[in-house]
């Protein structure tokens, strides 16, 4: 039985176990991006326990008025998301990554996303680009913000788009709307 096993050991079997059966992990968490971005809801428990407890200091919240400042607080609580990188595609819930404080760039965009479309940004999105590299775009006070799930940076205006000179947009999507940039 594992339990009569120490940590270590369960650990190591629990790796051999993924490693032998990554290729049956990844096909059976294949999602559609009409799926994933279902994922993306500004309505969930756990994105909305994250969001009041980012506004709780605003009362009564306003968006023209406290969202850059919140969006702040929402990459501050994404920052402390250790980013790790899997083999295989594997979707954690908000609430899982909640828990765990781990979660690779896709599912931590996809929290961050979620939690500002609960902030009230209509045009918070992920974006994607051909090479696969993952990032969080919005917009306040006419002034777009790109964030790098993977650093934590943040880079606004001009200095977001020259991310996409050398990597150009493959598509991006949040809850409301899907655009794909590839030509047909």
């Amino acid at each position: 039985m594992l339990d009569e096993l120490d940590a270590e050991k369960k650990a190591r079997i629990f790796e051999l176990i993924i490693r032998r059966y990554e290729n049956m992990i990844g096909e059976k968490e294949e999602r559609s991006i009409s799926e994933i971005r279902q994922r993306i809801s500004p309505y969930d428990e756990t994105i909305k326990m994250i969001s009041n407890s980012i506004t709780k200091d605003y009362v009564p919240y306003n968006y023209e008025t406290h969202f850059l400042t919140a969006a702040q607080r929402a990459l501050d609580y994404i920052r402390q998301i250790k980013t790790c990188k899997l083999q295989f595609t594997f979707w954690l819930t908000f609430e899982e990554i909640e828990h765990l404080k781990a979660a690779d760039a896709m599912n931590k965009a996809l929290m961050l996303v979620a939690i500002l479309r609960a902030l009230g940004s209509k045009d918070a999105k992920v974006l994607v680009t051909k090479s696969g590299r993952i990032y969080v775009a919005f917009i306040s006070n006419k002034q777009q913000y790109m964030v790098n799930l993977e650093s934590g940076s943040v880079l606004a205006n001009e200095d977001g788009i020259k991310l996409f000179e050398n990597d150009a947009l493959n598509y991006a999507f949040n809850d409301l709307f899907y655009e794909n940039y590839t030509e047909e």
